[in-house]
């Protein structure tokens, strides 16, 4: 549901309108400090899957937040040996694998090192346009 709060809403409406809130709910503010406000007492509640709005007088989103859940099961479940931050840096990693998909870059491994060609590049072979991977020394290839 789509909520606009008024300027004059105080803080008792503003607690109101969190505690009434539902999953999928949009809220609108006008002022920063309803914003603000509403922003903290959506985290004191913790309140899921959110979103707080910062509206100006044309209608254009100044300043947005959204609230979700982790889902610490199915990331304990992929990342089983691997502490909190190194499952940040694997998603970082996946999150990068799509921009090179997006720009049409595709990742071909050696045995020893990695390469990146055009994904146009149906060959295998590394060509004028492959380009070696500086991989620090993390990447083994398959032996």
């Amino acid at each position: 549901m789509l909520i606009h709060v008024k300027t004059s809403a105080d803080t008792d409406k503003l607690k109101k309108i969190v505690a009434n809130s539902n999953p999928g709910d949009h809220i609108n503010v006008s002022s920063l400090q309803q914003f603000e406000q509403l922003k903290e007492l959506i985290i004191d509640v913790k309140a899921v899957d959110l979103k707080l709005s910062l509206i100006d007088d044309d209608g254009y989103v100044l300043k947005q937040i959204s609230t979700k859940r982790r889902n610490i099961e199915n990331q304990s479940a992929k990342g089983e040996g691997f502490t909190a931050r190194q499952m940040s840096v694997i998603a970082a990693l996946e999150r990068v694998m799509t921009l090179l998909d997006k720009e049409g870059i595709s990742l071909v491994g050696y045995s020893d090192e990695l390469v990146a060609t055009l994904s146009e590049d149906s060959s295998l072979q590394a060509g004028e346009l492959a380009i070696d991977v500086n991989t620090k020394g993390i990447y083994r290839g398959a032996l």
